[in-house]
């Protein structure tokens, strides 16, 4: 150990004078050694650090030795729940059993932040009793009054989560903002957030306002929304990819337009308006139409399939109207007008570069909205863009995540963030705490159908109850589908004799403390309970995974990446299916005490060569063919053989 790290995480460490009992971990202590290593010599580093390695302590102790150095930091997570847990537990602590001094300061998005000039209109137009129902008017009740006494305005205070048609009443986003025009400027609860992250030493924020950063920083030379940073860690970074495709591509919806054509109103021009609202529902209709023809398949593949040159000629005129005014003298007005106006400019680009397929490095398509169509636009590949506006450009980078290797390699998400072929790039993937031969059973069943075959579906329900039964509840599914989700519980919840919960059913915290408390329970969840899901103890005693984790056909990244690249399957499908796997999988054992049993109900985990993949990007592990071995397992019996 470097001097630095042993005395913080040594036996005789920090640490240890902290918390009586303290024990060292190998691998936080690895994990920490070439992140101080990275900052320390200017290079790049890909870090794995499995569950219960202690990865947030891990990288903030040389975070925070770098910054007493002088260096800037930032820590870019991909949720809220992250943020807050560094904010609000890991760097506080840290405060407290470090000698010396340093700060730091959370920097959410402006929609995080009460706008007073938002909610003093519309408190003065008395919007806030106008359409709501019952339960909706108490939580806007307890919004005026934190409104009214917050001294931070960050919604974050509330112990409840406000409806978002509500929360909108109280707050902007950057598109309303009217800046140095505001005439509450000065009190700007954003612009505070803003001004503390500038002072403070280290800075915790999301990937979205990261790469707005980076945006920004790109056309405009200047560093306005993050302070200029030396260091930055981007935690979940399995996910950082995929976060900016979406960040770098766009969402059109009739709402986009009537939003920013909604100032026509107010310079009085309501024939420009009729026209906008007639030609953009013209537009958005035959979008849908063209979406539910047989012409179409996942993306759009050619140029103009609807008109659309009306619509966009509409805008221009609508930012002609807006130019053609002078000041009014209304600060409030001429703000909205200038946002407007940007906006129209902005949906003309976006609308024309989708219908002319304009950039070939970008994938444009249609995506069903409940009852709504919206205009999409994703980068296909955003390493390029990464690499030059974040690897380039900081000293160093440090990309970290429990599931960042497929099969111990790194090579899928170095080429994904840009970070491939780069000299200066360590890698690391840290030994995990857990015993897993002794704490985890993996179950491959025998004699199971392929997914593909139509008597799986059949099969799937049937295997379910078994295995709870064997488990005693116990239980939480991860489905790949809520077809197989919706067919199991359907199944199971009138034929065993334990509580089956199903995702949707309440809102997913309660469903997951229910799940924890509730120790008999059965939990069966798709895609957004793979992650996030922290449930330790006997509770979750058993997981199924019903098919390997491929993404489904139809996304619209994935056909154009095939289309381009003979093994797609190999360099781009498979990959990202292991690393969702490698998530589903880190939800069973959360804790040292943690004793339970995986049950994957795809035979191509067995039968197909890149099966072993799948097995290799996990840790060693007990494993076996026999159901009834869950039973034994869980019992502490002696396993069949097989």
């Amino acid at each position: 150990m470097t001097g630095y790290i042993d005395k913080v995480f040594g036996p005789g460490g920090y640490l240890a004078a902290r918390f009586s009992g303290y024990e060292t971990r190998p691998g936080q202590i690895q994990l920490a050694e070439k992140v101080h290593e990275a900052i320390h010599s200017g290079r790049h580093l890909l870090a794995e650090g499995p569950t219960g390695t202690g990865k947030s302590i891990g990288y903030a102790v040389p975070a925070i030795h770098a910054s007493r150095e002088g260096k800037k930091i930032v820590i870019a997570t991909a949720n809220i729940a992250l943020q807050e847990q560094l904010v609000n537990k890991d760097l506080p602590l840290l405060q407290d059993v470090l000698p010396g001094l340093f700060s730091f300061a959370l920097m959410k998005g402006r929609n995080n932040y009460l706008c007073l000039s938002t909610f003093y209109e519309n408190q003065q137009q008395g919007t806030f009793s106008s359409f709501f129902d019952g339960e909706t008017i108490v939580a806007q009740k307890e919004l005026v009054k934190w409104a009214n006494k917050t001294d931070t305005g960050d919604v974050s205070e509330l112990d409840f989560e406000p409806p978002s048609q509500l929360w909108r009443l109280f707050s902007s986003t950057a598109d309303d903002c009217r800046g140095s025009k505001c005439e509450y400027k000065d009190n700007c609860f954003a612009n505070t957030a803003r001004a503390r992250a500038r002072d403070a030493d280290i800075v915790v924020c999301n990937y979205h306002l990261l790469f707005s950063h980076l945006k920004v920083r790109e056309q405009s030379g200047l560093d306005l929304i993050l302070p200029p940073f030396d260091v930055a860690i981007c935690d979940e970074g399995h996910k950082a990819a995929d976060i900016a495709r979406d960040f770098f591509g766009f969402r059109i919806t009739g709402g986009s337009v009537r939003w920013a054509t909604r100032m026509l109103e107010k310079i009085d021009e309501p024939e420009l308006m009729h026209r906008v609202h007639i030609l953009t529902d013209d537009f958005f209709s035959d979008l849908a139409m063209y979406r539910d023809s047989e012409q179409y398949k996942i993306r759009l593949r050619k140029k103009g399939v609807v008109p659309w040159t009306p619509l966009c000629q509409a805008l221009r005129d609508t930012a002609d109207a807006y130019q053609k005014q002078e000041s009014t003298g209304d600060h409030k007005l001429d703000a909205d007008l200038d946002k407007a106006n940007s906006r129209c400019g902005v949906l003309v680009k976006n609308i024309t570069e989708a219908m002319t397929l304009e950039d070939g490095e970008s994938v444009y398509y249609l995506e069903q909205m409940g009852n709504k169509t919206a205009l999409r636009s994703k980068l296909i590949k955003v390493g390029h863009k990464l690499r030059t506006n974040l690897f380039d450009q900081t000293d160093s980078v440090i990309v970290t995540s429990a599931t960042l290797a497929t099969g111990k390699s790194f090579e899928f998400v170095a080429q994904e963030i840009g970070a491939n072929d780069i000299e200066r790039t360590g890698e690391i993937v840290a030994d995990t705490p857990f015993d897993f031969v002794k704490q985890a059973l993996i179950v491959a069943p025998e004699g199971l159908p392929n997914p593909n075959d139509p008597a799986f579906p059949e099969q799937v329900p049937r295997l379910v109850e078994e295995i709870i039964n064997y488990a005693e509840g116990r239980t939480l599914g991860l489905f790949t589908s809520y077809k197989n989700l919706n067919a199991t519980y359907d199944y199971v919840s009138g034929r065993v004799n334990y509580n089956v919960m199903r995702q949707g059913d309440q809102p997913r915290m309660k469903l997951v403390a229910e799940f924890r408390t509730d120790i008999n329970s059965v939990l069966l969840g798709t895609e957004s309970f793979w992650v996030g899901v922290d449930v330790p103890g006997e509770s979750l005693s058993c997981l199924v995974i019903d098919r390997l984790p491929f993404q489904a056909p139809g996304d619209p990244v994935m056909d154009a990446i095939s289309e381009r690249d003979d093994r797609w399957f190999w360099n781009y499908s498979l990959p990202r299916a292991v690393i969702a796997f490698k998530q589903g999988f880190g939800r069973l054992v959360r804790s040292m005490d943690d004793r339970g049993v995986v049950v994957i109900l795809d035979n191509r985990l067995i039968e197909k060569s890149y099966g072993k993949i799948f097995i290799t990007s996990l840790p060693n592990t007990t494993k076996t063919r026999k159901l009834e071995n869950v039973r034994r397992f869980l019992d502490k019996e002696v396993l069949i053989d097989g």
